[in-house]
């Protein structure tokens, strides 16, 4: 135990400022308990004084009140002072202590009560005040508690505070000054600096403009207010001691008692005027206005109604006004002037309601003078669905102000259905609904529809509710009140359209066969490239599935194939079929859809063999010389194009170094060196590529047609006509008779492969050699391609036909292109640019 005390050491400088702060957060905290009821009642009053209690309070009522605060400020501040007490040292060293662990300083004021004259005794106790100084050293002040809920348990002081806030946002700036005023005013019977009065000029709130405080304004030049501005006169005093004149309204507003001592006037301003205000003989102000109309709105389409690719309505319409449009609608309904009136539409239609809906508004109002937006509705399932119809939109303003677009015409967009049987069902859905006199009709055609099913409905549960159709449809035949029958069968026949276009099919091969005949009819129907492109995306995922079943049948008949010796069946990768998918999706985004749907035939026929070839396991024929011709034409026809590319490479050199095209004779004389030297080596390279065509035709198998050979033959004069270009050193003219002969070599190829799949196609009667079937060795695939070791398509050859090479000439034509409009250029380079756009 320790025998005296003794206070830190004065060197001990991190201490004594961590006691100070300490001590200086007590101060503040026990003055804000004391003090805080006080300070409440300030901020209170101040709020109230602010916000114009002394100009709307009687003068007694205002005294009163004055007084009774008063009192209760200085009761307050009597009890705050006698419960505040100055912190001592003493206490804010206590309360650091307290938070320190050991209470270090304390030990630090200790003395040994016993061991003095003992060494060891001295040496602990050193050891123990050196250590409790190393934990007061990182001592840190302790923060005071500012909390007062405990002592404000119904949240006065946050009352008073919001007030406060408000008073010094919004109210006057200087409410002492107005509470001596109304009490001086009040007691001398007159005002001591004269009347006072207050006026603004208020905007509506829907045109975000600001409040005009009149007296700051100038009188010159006029005010721009909106329309539907409302002015607000006061003035402190009798009513009739001030004179009021205006011109912005047609009305009288005259001055009228508001409160005791007050009187106030408000009028809207109706057209561009002045107003006047005089007190006691003397003007007070004068202010003139120029009105702006407000205008009524404008709409109109942005751009023509279209359809998506899901079948909805895409009305995109462009809206203005001065301050913003509140609401727009498009209201639809038929035109018949314009509809073909035949069939189930030659009779009257019934009468039908216009087709109402409320247009999309921007949810930001960055621009509230337009808006822009897209109406995304389907309208498939309406009667007018496909109809031609006329559009009225209309769009509101704050002020009530409607502005319309009349007599827009369209045809109502809606779902395409590509199953005939669907889109027949939907047509009669339509002539149902168009008039119930049309019931009959539209039962009799149901009938012929479903007279023999075989071949049209696919699906049963299709053909029973369109059966059930017609039964409920003779049932309501002739019946006074028949409307709600009448939409039954309608949104049956919906459903059965549905049923029999989308289908619940659960087995791959059906959802294969029903994306490409959806995509097929699309392609006939020239649809929309969003469409097509939707199409495409439904037909690689059936594809998927598909190829995803085959190789599940693969895996399951793998050990057979392998007992049996036979080579594997999955000859085509996932990566081929869907290079494949994309030349289609190009082809039909480039317009030609008659390419497009060729590939799609293509396709089919890949997977058709494809299943087939696993069935077979694989068996094949006979085609071995005829594969390897193909082959081998595969491979004069890439050494064609890569010498083709070397010669485009020399013929942008030679731009390069300023010359032409045009010197013709004159390079086959500059020797063997430079140029000359690389058009001879381009030569040879064509001249062995030539000699090699001579051997390939030589060695074509018998199922080549004359088609074939005559593409052939010209695709090796082409050749010998390049090789004499390049040896004149004319490379211009070599490349473009190499791109003939890469033509017709590719158009040979095309040929010849037609010609071994009729071949085998004819020769297939339980023999070897049939369609889609691989040769003994295992070396080709359903088409008559060769296959790698290991079964797959070989590498080198390409599964679309011109795929590559149609990037590579569109390529090439933008590089002329691009080159062409580059005027820094010779002008030889450009004549003869411009010679190949002219001919390509």
């Amino acid at each position: 135990m320790a025998a005296g005390r003794r206070t830190v050491a004065a060197d001990d400088a991190p201490i004594a400022a961590a006691i100070r702060r300490t001590r200086a957060g007590m101060a503040l905290e026990r003055a804000l308990r004391a003090f805080w009821p006080l300070a409440t009642l300030a901020a209170a009053a101040w709020a109230a004084l602010a916000f114009g209690l002394a100009e709307v309070a009687p003068r007694r009522l205002l005294l009163a009140v004055t007084i009774v605060v008063g009192l209760c400020a200085l009761v307050l501040l009597v009890r705050g002072l006698r419960r505040f007490r100055w912190p001592r040292r003493a206490e804010a060293a206590a309360r650091l202590d307290a938070g320190l662990p050991g209470r270090p300083l304390a030990a630090l004021a200790d003395r040994p009560a016993l061991g003095r004259d003992d060494a060891g005794a001295q040496a602990v106790w050193a050891a123990h005040i050196a250590r409790m100084r190393r934990i007061a050293a990182r001592a840190e002040w302790v923060r005071p508690d500012l909390r007062l809920a405990r002592f404000d348990g119904w949240g006065l002081r946050l009352i008073a505070l919001v007030a406060l806030g408000a008073a010094l946002l919004f109210a006057r700036a200087d409410p002492i000054a107005g509470l001596g005023a109304a009490i001086a005013s009040a007691g001398g019977g007159a005002p001591a600096a004269g009347p006072a009065f207050e006026a603004w000029a208020e905007p509506p709130g829907y045109t975000g403009r600001p409040t005009l405080y009149l007296p700051d304004a100038p009188s010159e030049p006029p005010l721009v207010v909106p329309q539907g501005t409302q002015i607000t006169v006061r003035v402190y005093g009798e009513a009739g001691d001030f004179s009021l004149t205006q011109s912005v309204t047609d009305s009288d507003a005259p001055l009228a008692e508001a409160a005791p001592g007050i009187a106030a006037a408000r009028f809207v301003v109706g057209h561009s005027g002045g107003i006047a205000l005089s007190g006691s003989g003397d003007a007070l102000g004068s202010w003139s206005f120029v009105m702006q109309p407000d205008n009524p709105p404008e709409i109109d389409l942005a751009e023509p109604v279209t359809r998506a690719p899901t079948g909805e309505t895409e009305l995109a319409y462009v809206a203005r006004d001065d301050y913003g449009v509140v609401s727009a609608q498009a209201e639809i309904t038929v035109d018949l002037a314009a509809t073909d009136r035949l069939y189930g539409l030659a009779a009257e239609p019934q009468a039908r309601e216009p087709l109402t809906v409320d247009l999309p508004l921007s949810m930001s109002r960055g621009s509230a003078e337009e808006v822009a937006e897209t109406l995304v509705e389907d309208f498939s399932k309406h009667p007018w669905s496909g109809l031609p119809v006329t559009i009225r939109l209309t769009a509101e303003d704050a002020l009530g102000q409607v502005g319309a677009r009349d007599g827009i015409a369209a045809v109502l967009p809606g779902r395409r259905f590509y199953n005939p049987i669907a889109a027949a069902l939907v047509e009669q859905r339509r002539d149902l609904l168009w008039t119930t006199e049309n019931a009959r009709r539209v039962a009799q055609v149901l009938r012929a529809l479903t007279w023999r099913p075989e071949g049209m409905f696919r699906n049963e549960k299709a053909y029973l509710a369109t059966r059930i159709a017609i039964r409920r449809l003779d049932a309501a035949v002739g019946q006074p009140d028949n409307a709600a029958r009448v939409e039954e069968v309608a949104e049956m026949l919906w459903k059965v359209a549905l049923l029999l276009e989308e289908g619940s099919l659960g087995d791959a091969a059906e959802r294969l066969a029903r994306a490409q005949e959806r995509l097929r009819e699309a392609l006939r129907n020239d649809a929309s490239d969003e469409e097509i492109a939707q199409l495409m995306d439904e037909l690689r995922q059936a594809t998927r599935d598909y190829m995803q079943q085959l190789a599940e049948e693969a895996l399951r008949d793998g050990e057979r194939q392998r007992a049996e010796g036979q080579p594997p069946g999955q000859t085509m990768t996932r990566n081929q079929i869907q290079e494949l998918m994309d030349r289609i999706q190009e082809l039909s985004e480039q317009g030609r859809r008659a390419e497009a749907e060729a590939l799609l035939e293509m396709l089919q026929q890949l997977l058709e063999n494809m299943e087939m070839q696993l069935a077979e396991g694989g068996q094949g024929g006979e085609g071995g010389e005829g594969q390897q011709s193909m082959q081998d034409l595969g491979d004069a026809l890439r050494e064609q194009q890569g010498l083709a590319d070397d010669s485009f490479e020399e013929l942008q050199r030679q731009f390069r170094e300023g010359r032409g095209g045009q010197q013709g004779q004159g390079r086959g004389s500059e020797g063997q060196g430079g140029e000359g030297s690389s058009n001879q080596a381009l030569a040879e390279r064509q001249k062995a590529l030539r000699e090699l065509m001579e051997e390939l035709q030589r060695g074509l198998p018998g199922e080549a047609g004359d088609a074939a050979r005559d593409a052939l033959r010209r695709a090796e004069r082409d050749m010998g006509e390049a090789e004499g270009a390049l040896r004149d050193g004319d490379a211009a003219d070599a490349l473009n008779e190499q791109a003939e002969a890469i033509d017709n070599l590719r158009d040979g190829m095309r040929q010849m492969a037609r010609d071994m799949r009729q071949a085998e196609a004819g020769s297939q009667n339980g023999e070897p050699g049939a369609e889609g079937e691989a040769s003994a060795d295992g070396r080709n695939d359903p088409l008559g391609r060769p296959l790698g070791p290991d079964g797959s398509t070989g590498t080198n050859q390409q599964m679309v036909p011109e795929a590559n090479a149609g990037t590579r000439a569109r390529g090439l034509l933008d590089e002329i292109r691009r080159r062409s409009g580059d005027q820094s250029r010779p002008q030889l380079e450009l004549d003869y640019l411009r010679r190949l756009l002219d001919r390509f």
